[in-house]
């Protein structure tokens, strides 16, 4: 997680971790805390075995949202400021990774307000006050002129709405809204947390995390019974997974020589309890991390704590052979290096192109070509056959910048051999200036092959978008083409005011 800002009494945390426990302040000083080795406790667990209330699930939630966790906080002691956060930190966790509650919501009540046994089930209708609201609403109300019903409402389909209830009536409707009688103050000293949703792994283990925040605070946590139809079950678990590793397989994962007691350091410093035990290393995961499955997630932690910047690299071995760049991406690269080292910008054109720009501006008579079928526009109609449209047009629409302007493409042409559409890579570049002329793209032109090292022949050449005699082409085994000097009716058709000079080459691949 990147600092932001750090000042004086502040630092400034971008937090975004795939560990749900690093969303909660009092989680992320935990974290701290045991990376700085000065952890107070590597074990959460309750203490009482004493259940505080019991909540009867109804068959009619199994289709409508069927899990429900909850425990009993006490021994609160709680202002403004911690009453805000403990509300926020539950409102941000019910959107991330409650998936804006479908997947899983949390509700707060007063557990001193609460009547009687609690009962969580599905209802078509009911009423009762929203929170920090005065009047009575119908449940259908809420769910269409409510704001929190408007926020909500995609976690519900079908007639039923999921209510938890007391003996004097509805105390929240999930995940929208709670009662006002139940609502949670500074003043409130004992508190019932209830957490709904669609994953029962998910359901129960939110409530192993929401557990150790309040044992952090200094609180008491006691269990509540959730009865099924067949089994009943006492919420929160407070679990710890043990997971056995090799140390080798540790290292290996790695890639460091670590030791086994370095191991057991880095698995205390990031929460974990550990042993050595049987030549493995025994990790036991705290409650709260409801993110760790399998080895791989106790393994990348060690990582993490052993800092990714004392991992060297290693090469990577195959039986086959190495990667490589392959001979066009070589080639490519040489080119390209080699233009902007004569003074050339590269620019990158749209293969799509009209028969007026690809043919007539550059006096030249229609070709075969692959057509747009049903083309909605007339300035695209056609595949280009030729780079040198394309950047003429470039140096026409920029004909009003300082000179000299030298531009070159890399790209992919398209034509008609036979009945098949051949595609080929080709290279062409402009150059426009005052007194430019033949001899300086013929220079260009040598430059080009010599740095190549490339053999190659020039011959005269004669082309209607050039000036007679003024024409050359240039002949190799891997490369050929045409330069010369642009005739005027070509500069002025793209509104070039300068003498311009070009050349085109096709690359053998």
């Amino acid at each position: 997680m990147s600092v932001e800002g750090l000042r004086k009494e502040e630092i400034d945390i971008d937090v975004t971790p795939n560990r749900p426990d690093l969303l909660d302040i009092v989680g992320f000083a935990r974290a701290l805390r045991n990376y700085m080795h000065f952890h107070e406790k590597l074990v959460y667990k309750i203490d009482s075995n004493e259940i505080a209330a019991t909540i009867t699930v109804d068959k009619s939630v199994e289709n409508v949202r069927p899990y429900i966790s909850s425990f009993v906080v006490r021994e609160l002691n709680l202002d403004d400021k911690k009453l805000k956060y403990i509300i926020n930190f539950t409102e941000k966790f019910s959107e991330t990774f409650g998936r804006k509650r479908g997947k899983l919501a949390m509700g707060l009540h007063d557990f001193s307000k609460v009547k009687g046994n609690l009962k969580y089930e599905a209802v078509p209708g009911g009423r009762f006050v929203p929170l920090n609201s005065s009047k009575e609403m119908e449940i259908e109300e809420i769910m269409s002129s409510h704001k929190k019903g408007g926020l909500y409402k995609h976690t519900i389909s079908g007639s039923l709405y999921p209510v938890l209830q007391d003996q004097i009536g509805i105390m929240s409707l999930i995940p929208i809204i709670n009662s006002d009688r139940t609502k949670v103050t500074k003043d409130t000293k004992e508190m019932l947390v209830d957490i709904t949703g669609t994953s029962k792994y998910i359901v129960e283990k939110a409530a192993d995390l929401f557990a150790c925040m309040f044992i952090d605070l200094g609180a008491k946590v006691e269990k509540v019974n959730i009865k099924y139809d067949k089994k009943s079950i006492s919420t929160p678990k407070m679990e710890q997974k043990i997971i056995e590793i090799k140390p080798g397989r540790i290292e290996d994962h790695i890639g460091a020589a670590i030791g086994f007691n370095n191991i057991l350091s880095l698995a205390t410093k990031m929460g974990y309890k550990g042993v050595f035990v049987n030549n493995k290393i025994r990790v036991f995961v705290p409650p709260y991390r409801l993110d760790v499955i399998n080895e791989q997630d106790v393994i990348e932690d060690i990582a993490i704590g052993y800092g990714y910047g004392y991992i060297h690299p290693l090469p990577i071995f195959s039986e086959i052979s190495g990667g490589s760049l392959d001979y066009k991406t070589n080639m490519n690269r040489k080119i390209i290096e080699l233009m902007l080292g004569l003074g050339f910008s590269e620019a990158n054109n749209n293969y799509l192109t009209n028969e007026k720009i690809n043919f007539q501006m550059m006096r030249i008579k229609e070709g075969p070509h692959v057509e747009i079928k049903e083309s909605k526009t007339e300035s695209i109609t056609m595949l280009r056959t030729w780079l040198l449209p394309s950047l003429l047009s470039n140096l026409g629409s920029s004909a009003h910048e300082r000179m000299p302007q030298k531009i070159f493409e890399l790209d992919m042409v398209f034509n008609i051999k036979g009945e098949e559409v051949e595609e080929s890579h080709h290279l062409a570049g402009v150059y426009a200036a005052p007194r430019v002329n033949f001899n300086e793209i013929k220079s260009i032109i040598e430059s080009i092959f010599d740095s190549l090292g490339i053999s190659y022949e020039i011959k005269e050449e004669k082309m209607e978008s050039f000036i007679e005699g003024r024409c050359a082409k240039i002949e190799s085994k891997l490369l050929n083409g045409f330069f010369g000097e642009l005739h005027p009716e070509v500069i002025r058709n793209f509104g070039i005011i300068e003498p311009t000079v070009a050349f085109e080459l096709s690359l053998p691949y």
